[in-house]
């Protein structure tokens, strides 16, 4: 199926709208963080079963943002998730950080993902009578590697690069939602992982604040030489990644590369 959407969508979300660019573009340098083979997952029983992946190749680089557009239905989010080590395919190849995933243990798989992964997602899922710095913490204290003390130091440092040092004691009900996707931000890089992966992070968030979240982890990734893969149906988001999967009915049907969106 010839790969339209870019001609169908327009440049911004919103009258004026495009994510700030964060610092220039990395190229794509060594082996990628992410690399994954033939990825398939069906979904269903009997004769309900639904093939969701239909055979996904992706190569994930350090230092680059990373976009997977298409309709709903199309295998977006079940892409992520097993990236995320969430969820299994029934076949392929994945490699996180040089290391074959699909084999570890469920206790390897939670460590590793615990370490080098980070998730946001359109939902922020904070726990509602928690301050935002005890859902900061909240991931590292699953990981163990801090003292309370020391945790609760990392939390402020990373509420104060959202800009939310002054909420870090309000509990989560009490912010905005624009403050609580922050907040679910900081608490996505509260163990430093090398590997962010976003589904519609903006989706429930105004333009003023899509904005400011998205160059928020623009800039973290940029800085931090870190991987971000984003799944979105916001053409301004996506427009504002180096690289774009286009995906439709469990494929990738189209690769675009640069600001100018060549196809590659």
């Amino acid at each position: 199926m010839k790969p339209d959407l870019w001609k169908q969508i327009p440049e911004a979300s919103g009258p004026g709208y495009r994510p700030k660019a964060v610092l220039a573009p990395i190229g794509r340098q060594g082996e990628p963080f992410v690399r994954c083979r033939n990825l398939r997952r069906s979904l269903g029983e009997g004769a309900s079963r639904v093939e969701v992946l239909k055979g996904i190749d992706l190569d994930l680089y350090p230092g680059r943002l990373h976009a997977v557009v298409g309709p709903s239905g199309c295998g977006k989010s079940t892409l992520l998730y097993i990236l995320g080590l969430l969820d299994t395919p029934d076949q392929g190849e994945l490699w996180i950080r040089g290391r074959a995933v699909l084999s570890l243990s469920d206790a390897e798989a939670s460590q590793y993902r615990s370490e080098l992964i980070g998730f946001v997602f359109q939902f922020h899922f904070l726990l509602n009578d928690f301050t935002a710095a005890e859902n900061v913490m909240i991931p590292m204290a699953r990981l163990g590697r801090w003292s309370a003390t020391q945790m609760r130091e990392r939390a402020l440092q990373l509420l104060e690069a959202v800009g939310l040092a002054s909420k870090a004691d309000k509990l989560a009900r009490q912010l905005s939602g624009g403050e609580q996707q922050r907040v679910a931000i900081a608490r996505a890089l509260a163990n430093d992982p090398p590997l962010i992966l976003a589904d519609e992070p903006t989706g429930n968030l105004d333009t003023a604040n899509s904005e400011q979240v998205f160059s928020l982890l623009a800039r973290l990734v940029r800085s931090g030489r870190k991987v971000l893969l984003v799944v979105t149906h916001n053409p301004a988001i996506a427009h504002a990644c180096d690289e774009i999967y286009e995906m439709r009915d469990g494929q990738v049907i189209a690769r675009y590369v640069g600001q100018d969106r060549l196809r590659a």
